[in-house]
């Protein structure tokens, strides 16, 4: 199967990789970029030949599209995807969550949207407890201030993170108030409000914490199937410290999920 990829940052490159050195009945096609200078470097940087085409072109080639590209740019990456009937693997939760009218189209044209789980876990989880009844969900996001200098709600806010002594409390809400207010951040707290009891209902935290290297995440669920608590500290991407590795991982992961005979996991 032919595989595109939209947005050539950490993620897209990662993911790039993995198809490159194989992942079995899938096969990289191309890319699409805002830059093609950046990316023209990263593909210098892998020493392979991989194409850059427009979105129009890569939709229409390929039969998975995957989108590693900024929020802004999903409406448009789905919509032509739902269009040509391709399956489309983001990881842009954020995206999604403003998007949710884009379902009815998808069911439609008989095609589908997959949110790869990225730097979260437990989705299965939350999924499963959502078939019946969930009381409350809580997201505690920590990490390091350098993965939330270049923030635009950090920086709206004139928050100061530097030489931060102690943890600090930068933003209290609801997931969907922070999915908006982190959209390059929070992904997966966007991720978390879809899978469980919504993103509105889900209690979010934000804090900065100068004692951490690693992007943490911790979910607390409270439902009438379970009582359960998720944690995980991802490792951050060398250029981005705001994306984990896993990441693009996850995304290597749902492609061989696709088409597993054993396919692990809800």
């Amino acid at each position: 199967m032919k595989v595109g990829i939209v947005g050539f940052g950490s993620i897209g490159t990662e993911v790039a990789k993995a198809l490159i050195n194989g992942v079995e009945d899938f096969s990289l096609f191309g890319i699409v970029s805002r830059s093609r200078q950046n990316a023209l470097k990263r593909i210098s940087d892998l020493n392979q030949e991989i194409k850059i085409f427009d979105l129009e072109e890569l939709v229409e080639n390929c039969d998975i599209i995957i989108d590693c590209a900024p929020k802004e740019a999903f409406r448009q990456i789905a919509s032509k995807c739902i269009n040509k009937k391709k399956t489309l693997i983001t990881v842009s939760g954020s995206g999604l969550l403003d998007n949710l009218d884009l379902e009815a189209l998808a069911k439609k044209n008989e095609t589908q949207i997959i949110l790869a789980t990225g730097a979260i876990l437990g989705l299965d989880a939350l999924r499963a407890a959502s078939e019946s009844k969930i009381n409350e969900v809580k997201m505690i996001t920590r990490k390091p201030p350098n993965a939330l200098l270049s923030a635009l709600y950090v920086i709206d806010n004139n928050i100061n993170l530097d030489n931060l002594s102690e943890p600090k409390l930068i933003f209290k809400g609801s997931a969907s108030e922070g999915a908006k207010a982190f959209p390059a951040n929070v992904n997966v707290a966007a991720a978390v409000g879809l899978a469980g009891i919504g993103a509105d209902k889900t209690k979010l935290e934000i804090w900065a914490d100068p004692s951490l290297d690693r992007n943490t995440h911790k979910v607390e669920v409270d439902a009438d199937s379970a009582i359960f608590q998720m944690s995980i500290q991802n490792v951050q991407t060398p250029e981005n410290p705001g994306t984990g590795k896993i990441t693009g991982l996850s995304v290597v992961a749902c492609l061989r999920g696709l088409i597993s005979p054993f396919k692990i996991g809800t």
